[in-house]
């Protein structure tokens, strides 16, 4: 295995816990590493400091998967077994059980760039996509089978036995690891369902009622891994807030706005929660692409709610026909506007564009739910296009609740590069 030793100075950060190496930290050139290499780190000194993997064609040269110096076979099917197990171990902790949730968060769950979901479908079996966003986690993925082998001799979960394993490498981050882009593949396991039409089970964000929602996804072509699993707490977060009112409480009706609504994940969670409680639910869906609308339309119905109706256009562009003020709750949870850093001036007046949208159709007392999963947006620079699309339409917000990812998405404290989604709930005067 080869060794590569950082520069003088540029060892502190790294010991402080960040899992990555940049190229100008290294003492020597990345060239004569190949991608996802398995490589020891160590100190200027010659120290043994962690053992990862390298790529040569990503400024991020290397990725952490251990601190423990015995802890050489970290990196082999056996040693990647061990940590999705002990993933597993804290989403069942968590309550995830049995409905859908992110096994595996890269980084956090030390398996950098590895991302699997696992979802529980509605005759209870499970299936598992995985996606490797890095070269390191490609090289896991190109012979995944051993790892997954390795799993089951450690987990009797019968899901896990029995479930279908999909290799979807069609993430856009590949591209900046130097990765091709790659149709999705079943792996391991069969199904005789259609994953492309699947019937996944999410946990409710209604505490009184349990009970999980069912949704249908497309789990093959969909984005991302087929649904964004990230919400569930922000949804969870708003319903406790919003629960009491008034506008709701005295009216018992409610208007819906759901923007960027893909497969209609909070629009059902709200109507659910408001129909269990004797309150009539209007949804409005707006989204670019009409096949998602399809199936947000069918899960928000499926739902309870009183009346939906779908509207397929650019958030940024096709919102001008919506009457002012006509909506007692707007939720803005539109994709990554910001993919690269040189993305960033773009990505942030997009947001205030989309912001000064969602200032302009909010009720009177009623809510704004305002969202980014834009990492490289800092929460400042999203308060400040909030701040800035309220003015422009002489509104007031009061700012009642601030939220992030679920916690099936664990962050590392020393990790800021894995805290991404920012969730602020307003009531308007």
């Amino acid at each position: 295995m080869k060794r590569i030793r950082l520069k003088a100075k540029h060892d502190r950060r790294f010991r402080t816990g960040h899992p990555w190496a940049y190229s100008n930290e290294l003492q020597e050139s990345p060239k004569n590493l190949s991608p996802g290499e398995m490589l020891e780190l160590q100190d200027p000194a010659g120290k043994f400091l962690a053992w990862g993997y390298g790529n040569p064609a990503s400024l991020i040269t290397f990725r952490a998967v251990s601190r423990d110096e015995s802890e050489k076979d970290s990196i082999s099917a056996a040693g990647v077994a061990r940590r999705l197990e002990s993933a597993w171990k804290l989403r069942r902790t968590l309550g995830f059980e049995e409905t859908s949730h992110r096994l595996c968060f890269g980084e956090a769950d030390r398996l950098p760039g590895l991302i699997i979901d696992r979802y529980r479908l509605a005759d209870k079996t499970s299936a598992f996509i995985v996606q490797a966003q890095t070269a390191g986690a490609d090289q896991w993925t190109k012979d995944f089978a051993p790892v997954i082998e390795e799993w089951r001799q450690i987990n009797a979960d019968e899901s896990l036995r029995s479930g279908v394993f999909v290799i979807k490498n069609d993430s856009s981050s590949r591209k900046w690891e130097g990765l091709q882009l790659e149709p999705a593949r079943i792996l391991s396991g069969s199904s005789n369902k259609d994953l492309s039409q699947a019937s996944i089970l999410v946990r409710s964000a209604d505490l009184k009622t349990p009970a999980p929602l069912e949704f249908q996804v497309d789990l093959l072509g969909g984005q991302k891994t087929g649904f964004f699993l990230d919400q569930w707490a922000n949804i969870q977060l708003v319903l406790q807030r919003i629960e009491q009112w008034p506008v709701v409480t005295r009216r018992k009706q409610i208007r819906v706005l759901d923007l960027c609504c893909y497969v209609g994940q909070w629009s059902a969670q709200v109507s659910r929660f408001f129909e269990q409680r004797g309150v009539r639910v209007e949804v409005t869906l707006v989204d670019s692409s009409r096949a998602a609308l399809m199936s947000a339309e069918k899960n928000v119905r499926a739902s309870g709610a009183t009346h939906v109706k779908t509207i397929e256009a650019d958030v940024l562009r096709g919102l001008a026909d919506l009457p002012d003020r006509a909506f007692d709750l707007v939720i803005s949870d539109p994709p990554a506007l910001i993919k690269g850093r040189k993305d960033v001036p773009v990505g942030t007046h997009a947001y205030l564009q989309l912001h000064t949208q969602s200032a302009r159709l909010v009720a009177e007392q009623g809510a704004w739910v305002a969202c980014s999963c834009s990492g490289l947006l800092t929460e400042e620079s999203f308060l400040e296009t909030i701040s800035k699309a309220s003015r422009r339409q002489a509104r007031r917000f009061s700012w009642i609740a601030r939220g992030g990812q679920s916690p099936d998405h664990p962050i590392l404290a020393e990790f800021p590069e894995g805290r991404y989604l920012k969730c602020w709930l307003g009531l308007a005067d």
